[in-house]
């Protein structure tokens, strides 16, 4: 039984990810975004919700390679490629608000004094 119930939690975590799967060419925030950490090391991801304000945040992985799903909203001008993202991007203790641009497939977004780099890819690659 426990072999039967290990074998449906990835299924289940993967449906409780909400994303919007629109491609990039739809709208610059269309698809996933990962965090580009500068190594090997795998960090957080985004999906937008391109039709409404939400967004959800797919924490970095734990050791067990399972991650958290956070809902947070985000507000995005298209003539200026401006975006703000409210989420705890990096977890309690750091900024709960993020700004930047999206711009040559990249998202780059400052919260307090952390940056944060994003490039198109998949939430679960995780």
């Amino acid at each position: 039984m426990r072999k039967l119930l290990l074998a449906f939690v990835p299924a289940l975590l993967f449906a409780a990810c909400k994303h919007d799967h629109a491609a990039a060419s739809d709208h610059p925030l269309g698809g996933g975004w990962v965090q580009d950490t500068g190594s090997a090391a795998k960090g957080f991801s985004l999906t937008f919700n391109t039709k409404g304000s939400e967004c959800q945040l797919h924490t970095a992985p734990a050791a067990d390679g399972l991650h958290d799903h956070l809902d947070g909203t985000y507000t995005f001008d298209a003539a200026t490629k401006a975006l703000t993202v409210k989420a705890k991007l990096l977890g309690d203790g750091k900024a709960d608000t993020w700004t930047g641009t999206v711009a040559a497939g990249r998202l780059e977004l400052a919260g307090g004094t952390d940056k944060v780099v994003m490039k198109p890819g998949d939430p679960h690659g995780h």
